[in-house]
């Protein structure tokens, strides 16, 4: 029942992590494109291109932000030790202390950590 209760809890921290996603320099790169389409509708060509540049480099950085976050989520998950023997929280106790259950060693040395439960 434990590890349901902590599965629903993981799967809530990734849902909010998600929807805490940063929105606005996707809202303020639309705006601006839109702003920039209007002055390009009135002939202002120059500040227009300024201005399109600036609504690009906007959802360019918006996509930075959110790859960036979904790329944290994952580590998060992956330091977990999932592991049913060791009962470790974390994959950093189970490789600092040699766990023959779910460490991955080469040869003296243990070089990773495997969450796999058929190993």
């Amino acid at each position: 029942m434990t590890a349901d209760k902590s599965n629903s809890d993981n799967n809530n921290n990734r849902i909010k992590a998600k929807n805490n996603a940063a929105i606005w320099p996707l809202i303020e790169s639309i705006a601006i494109i839109g702003f920039s389409i209007l002055l390009l509708r009135l002939r202002a060509i120059i500040p227009s291109f300024i201005l399109m540049l600036v609504g690009i480099s906007l959802i360019v950085y918006w996509i930075y932000i959110t790859k960036m976050k979904n790329q944290g989520i994952k580590s998060k998950i992956d330091n977990r030790c999932l592991c049913a023997i060791c009962e470790h929280t974390e994959s950093s106790l189970c490789i600092q202390q040699k766990c023959v259950c779910c460490s991955i060693a080469k040869g003296d040395k243990v070089v990773g950590h495997s969450n796999n439960p058929l190993q």
